[in-house]
């Protein structure tokens, strides 16, 4: 379960995506929220979808969508296309979820082991997502697309988020395209850690 993230956009490399979500949202007078850092559920955070006019840009979504008393986080991307949740976004509610490193714990007995996964050879990766809108909210909602663990990961956790290739990321923001392969893959070149807690 992917439930803690990390965005480093004060890089150089990064510093786009801020400067494009200050500049949207620069007039909001709540606007008082940092654009990276530590994301974990209910937390606003840079997500990338397609505008009203079908041009791609980054806005600001909460993370997790809100049930009743509960939080859904993730999507199991072997089943959400039969999902009822789930199934109506993944024709028109796709995004990508830019992420420096995410955390997993390793269960050892009553212990519980961080660790810090991050990409192998960039300084961001994109997770798949979903978000939903509902009326009412000033923020759409987003879930994180999750696959079973690569090989080396297992020993940490048994799911990983699914992190996408830059030729995957055009397609699943492409509403036209067929995401069942890319639903299927995923990058699993990262790096991993132990982690302070």
């Amino acid at each position: 379960m992917c439930a803690r993230y990390f965005v480093r956009i004060e890089e150089h490399e990064n510093s786009s995506i801020a400067e494009e979500v200050e500049r949207r949202y620069k007039n909001s007078l709540d606007f008082d929220t940092p654009v990276g850092g530590l994301v974990v559920p209910t937390n606003l955070a840079p997500v990338r979808c397609r505008d009203r006019q079908g041009q791609p840009g980054y806005f600001l979504m909460r993370f997790g969508f809100k049930l009743n008393q509960s939080m859904v986080i993730n999507a199991r991307s072997e089943s959400v296309t039969e999902k009822p949740l789930f199934r109506p976004l993944t024709r028109e509610r796709r995004c990508l979820i830019p992420a420096s490193h995410y955390t997993e714990w390793q269960h050892v007995g009553k212990q519980r082991i961080p660790y810090q996964f991050e990409s192998a050879s960039a300084p961001l990766m994109f997770f798949a997502g979903l978000y939903r809108l509902d009326p009412g909210t000033r923020y759409a909602d987003f879930v994180i697309l999750t696959r079973n663990a690569a090989e080396p990961f297992l020993e940490i956790h048994d799911r990983m988020p699914l992190i996408l290739t830059p030729e995957e990321q055009l397609s699943w923001l492409n509403p036209t395209s067929d995401i069942r392969p890319i639903l299927e893959s995923g990058v699993t070149d990262l790096s991993f850690t132990r982690a302070s807690a």
